[in-house]
């Protein structure tokens, strides 16, 4: 769980709440209060994404796109702060156990028109590799991603 606390910035333009990123995992729950911050990235563009009341909101994280081969795109999103209100979030990201080993659906790469588009990992070693990285967009993504010769 990552509990997330944006003051209000005198300039918001000179600031960044979170950079923009991914999230591990299958899915991440997020719960905000009623000050808008959180932006995704949606055809170039990074779109407002109002919160509603008493709500939920669930964003895919990269395993289900690794799961997926590809077919389901994990959330590119980011945090900007205002010079008004405080925002607070609680994001709590779910995956698999540490242990298992993470990979394309045999279903999805059974033959060479669709090859694995992700090496397999231990969610694990994956974790750690996010954590040892600096955010950046779907950087640690694209380390698993498998490169077309």
């Amino acid at each position: 769980m990552a509990a997330n606390f944006y003051p209000p910035c005198p300039q918001p333009e000179l600031a960044m709440g979170l950079p923009a990123h991914s999230d591990h995992g299958l899915l991440t729950l997020l719960i905000q209060n009623q000050i808008g911050g959180l932006q995704v990235r949606h055809n170039g563009k990074w779109i407002n994404i109002d919160p509603i009341p008493n709500s939920f909101l669930t964003n895919i994280g990269d395993h289900i796109e690794i799961l997926s081969n590809g077919k389901y795109k994990s959330v590119l999103h980011r945090a900007v702060v205002n010079n008004r209100d405080v925002r607070i979030s609680i994001a709590m990201p779910h995956g698999p156990a540490l242990d298992t080993v993470v990979s394309p659906a045999s279903k999805l790469v059974e033959d060479e028109r669709n090859p694995p588009e992700y090496r397999a990992m231990k969610y694990r070693e994956y974790l750690e590799l996010q954590q040892g990285s600096m955010l950046n967009g779907k950087s640690c993504l694209e380390i698993v991603r498998n490169k077309v010769i």
